[in-house]
């Protein structure tokens, strides 16, 4: 089957009054189109949420037998037509589909119209995000075309028609092909599996067309950074001598299983977890990323050290998948269930999501789990929920045995819930020293999940805080957006989890600052500020040089707070983060001293003293040396802090103390709102106390409910709202979910 670009020329315009479930059946007007080319996204002229139409008119050949249109990417919801007849439909952004071309239209010209809305829909995931839906047909397009009627099925979920599975048996591989294909004038179906060295070792043939298998002795195990050995499978429609069509997949064979005690082990040895978490999007092209953007984010990914990156909340593109399995990534894969309501619809459609992430992918030997949520408690934690979860872990089973299943849960998700009880392994994502609590409290929060679900695999699935890299701060302070505070952070917390023989690992969240078009915090719009490295890439910040000091083995040393440069005081800490043994600190060329790494990355000279105007600073390891500038006056450098920024003022806390709120055994308001809710004699005391509220929370599903009272209320108090008088009588409520 061949593939032919067409990408060039399209016509595209929105329809803010239509709806993509009545779309015009009568001739397009053709006014006030205007001329793009694919990939594209409406997003790049201003945010968006509405219906669109592309058109284009391609000339097809008579000698096509069978012709399909591909389409690896429509964010969110497609209707296909040719020549005005609808030949597919399609929910959900991030995964490929493809839609034929009648026989009767080929040997002539016809135009395709894809209609595409990104509006929320109920029926479709995601519902919610903390990140951009930005539309578009954002992955380009291309014709499948064959001139044969014996070819595989590319419209099996969106697949190339053949499901390859891998596992390992001792020292042998397993492999079978799984063939979805129209056999007309075949009568074979050939396999050939070409070794890492490029030898073809194996060669199965078969009339049958629903599946071969094989194994390969004295298997090359893909092995993660170590070993990246991956085998080329040929499946190809014979008849006699005369081949039909073929197609090619790259895959690999490992093992992966998890223990709650030991963790992960890849190929049957201990593999912790060093991980970071990426969404698609980049500066100026939004999610009409290229291989070069996705090339940029893995060198980045490479110098850092990390193992894993977890591919969020969504299926990226293909090429991502491939980078990761040449170079040797464990990848989180997941589908886009971030709310999950009652709606048969949106749980259908999940499923039909799963299906597609997992047979467009599971081939890759990258992926080691399949994620079927993120934060769906933060809404509700309900019985409905429960039950769909055990489904898409079921259906994920079905179609792949091999790989774990996962879920990330929100830090409010009770211990015992059965949201932690569905899947092979969990993720908590935890925020603590940033949205609420203060950094230390990762310890005691992770060893009491250990001691109340010892049977739970348990990692950190997201953690960390937002920074602004023109904020700085000689004393950081939780939510002062500082670049110093974000590196604090990372330094505090990531130890206390290496401390956990028990997690599996964790996910920094995030690797790069992502478009999130809710958000308008610490002087950045529209960004979530999270990631290691600026939005456009350019920019690695303070906190990237501490992993890299931790996982890398490419010596360094790095000036924390170099874009520090105004000072006004004296005196100066200067902070090192290295993977070198010894520094060297020189200022205007004196050496000030030398110190040894700590083992945690970290260097420290504490009070050196600076000189007004500017003073030379020089750290150097051998033949490694970085160097920078600090500027010396009397006066602070305002621009450095953000006025009303909230700095130091952390959720937690913000009016009682957390004794005189939590009594063991009994309600308080750190208890979600919908245990709360749930529990009639508590609900009871909220309508006493907060009756519009509680009137929204019963009504309308637009109030997070997995998240405590506490914090909902800390967003928006209600005037003269007595909390102490409220949680006291929360506290004479006994709670049985403890």
């Amino acid at each position: 089957m061949h593939k032919i670009a067409i990408n060039d020329g399209w016509k595209f315009k929105k329809l803010a009054d239509g709806n993509i479930n009545d779309i015009p059946v009568s001739a397009i007007d053709e006014k006030n189109f205007v001329n793009v080319d694919l990939p594209h996204t409406w997003h790049a002229d201003g945010a968006y949420r509405g219906l669109t139409l592309y058109s284009k008119t391609i000339s097809t050949e008579p000698t096509w037998k069978h012709a399909f249109i591909d389409i690896p990417g429509a964010d969110q919801h497609a209707v296909v037509l040719v020549n005005g007849k609808k030949v597919a439909e399609h929910k959900g952004a991030y995964s490929a589909f493809r839609a034929r071309i009648t026989e009767d239209m080929l040997g002539q010209d016809v135009r395709i119209d894809v209609y595409l809305t990104n509006m929320l829909d109920d029926g479709i995931s995601p519902l919610t995000g903390d990140f951009t839906i930005f539309g578009g047909l954002y992955r380009g397009m291309n014709l499948l075309v064959t001139e044969s009627d014996a070819y595989f099925d590319p419209t099996y979920y969106g697949t190339d028609g053949v499901i390859i599975r891998t596992g390992v048996d001792g020292d042998e591989g397993t492999l079978s092909a799984e063939i979805h294909a129209v056999m007309d004038d075949a009568d074979k179906i050939l396999i050939e599996i070409v070794d890492p060295d490029g030898n073809t070792i194996s060669e199965i043939s078969s009339d049958r067309v629903k599946e071969l298998s094989t194994r390969i002795p004295d298997v090359k195990l893909w092995n993660g950074k170590e070993a990246q050995a991956l085998y080329r499978v040929k499946a190809s429609i014979w008849n006699n001598s005369k081949k039909f069509d073929e197609v090619a997949l790259s895959t690999g064979f490992r093992s992966v299983s998890i223990d709650s005690e030991k963790g992960l082990c890849l190929n049957g040895n201990h593999f912790r977890v060093n991980g970071v978490a990426k969404h698609q999007d980049f500066a100026e092209c939004y999610n009409v990323t290229s291989e070069s953007n996705i090339e940029k984010d893995f060198s980045l990914i490479d110098e850092i050290g990390a193992n894993a990156v977890r591919l969020s909340h969504y299926q990226h593109p293909q090429f991502a998948y491939d980078m990761a399995d040449r170079k040797g990534y464990l990848v989180w894969a997941e589908i886009p269930m971030l709310k999950m309501t009652d709606n048969e619809d949106l749980k259908e459609n999940a499923k039909e999501q799963l299906k597609e992430l997992i047979m467009q992918n599971i081939h890759h030997p990258s992926i080691f789990c399949w994620g079927i949520q993120n934060e769906i408690g933060m809404f509700r934690d309900a019985a409905y929920m429960h039950v769909t979860l055990r489904e898409l872990r079921d259906i994920a089973k079905e179609l792949d045995p091999s790989r774990l299943v996962t879920a990330a849960n929100l830090y409010t998700v009770k211990f015992r819930s059965e949201l932690n009880s569905s899947t092979d392994m969990i993720g908590y994502n935890i925020y603590f020293g940033w949205y609420y609590g203060n950094m230390h409290d990762y310890d005691e929060y992770l060893d009491r999940f250990h001691k109340e679900r010892p049977e739970v695999p348990i990692g950190v699935s997201e953690y960390g805080v937002d920074c602004n890299t023109k904020l700085h701060s000689e004393k950081p302070v939780v939510q002062d957006y500082t670049e110093e505070y974000q590196a604090l952070y990372h330094e505090t917390v990531y130890p206390i989890f290496e401390s956990k023989d028990y997690l599996w690992g964790s996910f920094v969240w995030n690797m790069f600052d992502f478009s999130s078009d809710m958000r308008k915090d610490g002087g950045l719009l529209n960004l979530n500020g999270k990631g290691l490295v600026t939005y456009d890439r350019n920019t690695r910040k303070d906190a990237f040089y501490y992993y890299k000091a931790k996982w890398s083995s490419e010596k360094f040393v790095h000036i924390c707070s170099k874009r520090f440069v105004n000072r006004n005081g004296n005196e100066a800490d200067i902070k090192i983060y290295t993977n070198c043994d010894e520094v060297t600190l020189a200022v205007n060329g004196k050496v000030f001293g030398k110190r040894n790494n700590s083992g945690n990355g970290i260097v420290l000279f504490r009070s050196v003293p600076l000189q007004y105007g500017d003073n030379a600073i020089e750290v150097s390891c051998g033949d490694y040396s970085d160097s920078c500038v600090f500027r010396r006056s009397d006066t602070e450098d305002e621009s450095y802090r953000l006025p009303n920024s909230g700095a130091g003022q952390a959720v937690k806390n913000w009016f009682l103390s957390e004794n005189d709120f939590v009594k063991e055994g009994f309600f308080s308001i750190e208890d979600s709102a919908n245990d709360l809710i749930e529990n009639l004699e508590a609900r009871e005391v909220l309508k006493k106390y907060l009756p519009e509220l509680v009137e929204l929370m019963l009504t309308k599903d637009v109030i997070p409910l997995g998240l405590s009272m506490q914090s909902i209320l800390s967003r928006n108090t209600p005037e003269g709202l007595d909390i102490l008088a409220l949680n006291k009588e929360l506290n004479q409520i006994k709670n049985d979910l403890v």
